[in-house]
């Protein structure tokens, strides 16, 4: 009788902790991204009876039949012991498996590794990443190309992963892990079922964590907006546990200005922040009309707070879906590549109104004066490749040539 009363007593102070803990975490998510006043549309109040404000109906929670409630966070939470001996609570997203994994893809994903996995007695952390890359050159298609003058996040030195900024690896410090960091770009050009090798790479070592990640997921030609997510937000979609989280707008909401606006639900110190935005205006930066309706749905979860699954490498629409009740919308499965040619389109096309906007009238008077072609050598010469922003190569045109070498002392039963 009596250990039953200690059971119980027990049970409701470790609930108590676990509220007074929530309760802290929350106040912390409201740390602000952009000025207060930019927070809410103009004219925005909490909805009544279903209906936004001038009476408009609140958008669908969901045109698949399938919901969550308002307090379903698909997490769970753990408390659990700190280095300083306090009590920290963990929480860990869980998926929407009612919905397809394949609705999301992966636009950012950052792990650490431990080195000890590495080492071999005089081994150099030169040594170290060039095992490393053989890993990540069968993982993504390329491997590290060279050694950073300095060192990068908080690590002493840094590699450069690929070619054109795709990603990044550091180590030295920072709890003997070496970090790896792999960019939207450098997974667009990774070789096809990066996701899985990755997956089976983190699970092969102990210690091992995803740090970050990013789930997207595009449509091109939406039907519903980012006024549409902010009316679910006002509908209590984005509610979990009880609690609304911080929501902030970035853009022109009051008179939009064709540049693109941004719906933010969430904070990265709570690590956990969603962002809702017109990608379409954002690429074309208020010089083109092409795919104004390119909306992108985009979650990044980082480690702060979180343990992040390694599933969510291979479900990665199930962990979106998964996020907020609003995201269980989501319908179109992904295809990077699609994204991959929608970007270079929207690219070329700013680009070539830029150029139309501020150099057209030069160009034709300098055709008027040399003719078409000795006028397109003139303006061209010296420059007869793609700009930057519109190179988009992939492991295919990765040039071998380029892997670091490896200093003698390296261990050769870890290289695949």
């Amino acid at each position: 009788m009596i250990l039953g009363k200690i059971d119980s007593n027990l049970e409701k102070a470790v609930k108590r902790s676990i509220d007074q803990i929530e309760s802290d975490h929350f106040k912390r998510m409201n740390d602000s991204i952009c000025p207060k006043k930019f927070r809410f549309g103009e004219g925005w109040r909490k909805p009544q009876n279903g209906l936004a404000i001038g009476g408009s109906p609140l958008p669908p929670i969901t045109n698949r039949g399938v919901t969550h409630s308002s307090n379903d966070a698909l997490e769970t939470v753990e408390i659990k012991s700190s280095t300083n001996g306090k009590m920290q609570l963990i929480r860990i997203p869980k998926p929407d498996e009612s919905i397809n994994s394949k609705y999301s893809f992966i636009d950012y994903i950052s792990f650490t590794v431990r080195v000890e996995h590495f080492l071999k007695a005089g081994i150099s952390n030169h040594d170290v990443v060039y095992q490393l890359s053989a890993y990540l050159d069968k993982i993504f298609g390329y491997g590290v190309t060279q050694k950073r003058q300095n060192g990068l996040n908080f690590y002493q030195e840094s590699y450069d992963l690929g070619i054109n900024n795709w990603g990044v690896v550091c180590i030295g410090g920072q709890n003997d892990t070496v970090l790896v960091t792999v960019k939207g770009q450098g997974l667009l050009a990774a070789r096809s079922g990066w996701e899985s090798r990755l997956h089976d790479f983190l699970n092969q070592f102990e210690n091992s964590k995803i740090t970050r990640v990013d789930l997207a997921h595009d449509n091109f030609n939406s039907q519903k907006t980012v006024d549409s997510y902010l009316g679910l937000y006002h509908a209590g979609k984005f509610t979990q546990r009880g609690q609304t989280p911080n929501i902030e707008q970035a853009g022109n909401w009051v008179n939009p200005n064709g540049k693109g606006r941004t719906l933010y639900v969430g904070s990265r110190s709570s690590g956990k922040l969603l962002r809702i935005y017109e990608k379409g205006l954002q690429l074309g930066g208020g010089f083109t009309d092409t795919m104004k309706n390119w909306l992108r749905v985009e979650l990044e979860l980082s480690s702060k707070q979180r343990v992040i699954p390694f599933d969510v490498l291979i479900k990665p629409g199930q962990y979106l879906s998964g996020a907020y009740p609003a995201l269980n919308l989501l319908e179109k499965v992904q295809e990077t590549i699609q994204t991959l040619k929608k970007t270079a389109k929207i690219t070329f096309e700013r680009s070539k109104e830029i150029t139309n906007y501020q150099f057209g009238k030069h160009i034709w008077t300098a055709v008027q004066i040399h003719g078409l072609e000795k006028a397109f050598e003139l303006l061209t010469k010296g420059n007869e490749e793609l700009p930057d922003r519109l190179v988009f190569d992939t492991h295919e045109h990765f040039d071998r040539s380029l892997l670091i070498e490896s200093e003698p002392k390296i261990n050769e039963a870890l290289l695949l």
